[in-house]
């Protein structure tokens, strides 16, 4: 049907005249009165009839009448919805998260994305690095988060994502709460928690490592996890200690705490990273816009 000679005919049997609803259309009243009749042979019924005065809908233009209307609303609306989705600020955006990022920086981030988009529906996993990268390039996930030990190297090993540091991730000697340790040789006999290493992807077992040479430490066991909040509760059980980013262990709720003794202690770096091979969506755009303006509030 077509919508423009259906508002037409809205028009005509609201004035009941197709003079005055010419005049309202700024037409002339024969292309007017052609377009009633080209809708008319479109539907296959007569849809007005002459009156002494004007004209007034027949009974299948009443019905035309009541359910045009919705039509054309439902029209603006989809219309609307769809301008919405072409701004970013409807539709969906799939997030990939570690929970290291997520934890803390990730929550003020969406908070004020919804501010600007509250009608785009927001999906969010919390694989492994390994599985936020595969999610990013395969277009499972627009966005991804992951924390890593050095941010020019993860760029060279995944040449189809484009990744832009965030911030960085002090990291945090972790043990048991209420544990005294006097030193790092009260540890060496522990179980050290590492992250599983991930093939061109350098992370915390990589950051743990150069920990251990600087200050000669010599693990007694080393236990591998495939994310850190598996460690978490080997900590918390006083199976185990680790290197854990600052911010991010109070999560266990006071059953780990970090221990000062004044160590060097290289940071994680966190980074975002999107598909260098497909355009993003106007969502994902509104995304970057938060970011930004989270970087330049130093507010990440």
């Amino acid at each position: 049907m077509n919508l423009k000679r259906l508002e037409y005919f809205l028009v005509v049997v609201e004035e009941g005249s197709i003079s005055a609803a010419a005049q309202r259309l700024h037409l002339t009243q024969p292309p007017l009165s052609q377009a009633i009749r080209a809708l008319e042979t479109e539907l296959g019924a007569r849809l007005l009839e002459r009156r002494p005065r004007g004209v007034a809908p027949t009974e299948a233009g009443r019905q035309l009448a009541r359910d045009g209307a919705q039509l054309l609303q439902w029209t603006d609306k989809i219309a609307h919805r769809i301008r919405e989705v072409g701004e970013g600020r409807a539709g969906s955006l799939q997030v990939a998260s570690v929970p290291t990022f997520a934890w803390t920086h990730l929550t003020p981030l969406l908070r004020a994305y919804r501010g600007l988009a509250p009608d785009v529906s927001v999906e969010l996993s919390d694989p492994d690095p390994a599985g936020v990268l595969g999610m990013v390039a395969e277009g499972r996930a627009d966005v991804g988060f992951v924390a890593t030990a050095d941010v020019s190297r993860l760029a060279s090993a995944f040449p189809g994502l484009h990744v832009r540091f965030l911030v960085d991730l002090p990291l945090v000697l972790v043990v048991s709460s209420g544990r005294h340790v006097a030193g790092l040789r009260d540890l060496e006999s522990e179980t050290w928690i590492v992250p599983a290493a991930i093939q061109g992807f350098p992370g915390l077992d990589e950051l743990t490592e150069q920990f251990w040479r600087r200050n000669d430490v010599t693990p007694a066991r080393i236990q591998q996890v495939s994310t850190l909040q598996t460690a978490l509760p080997l900590i918390a059980a006083d199976m185990a200690v680790g290197l854990l980013p600052r911010d991010g262990f109070e999560v266990v709720g006071g059953q780990v705490a970090a221990i000062d003794l004044a160590l060097d202690i290289p940071p994680l770096r966190a980074a975002m990273v999107w598909s260098a091979e497909m355009q993003p969506a106007p969502s994902l755009d509104l995304l970057f816009q938060v970011i930004d303006q989270a970087v330049a509030d130093a507010a990440i």
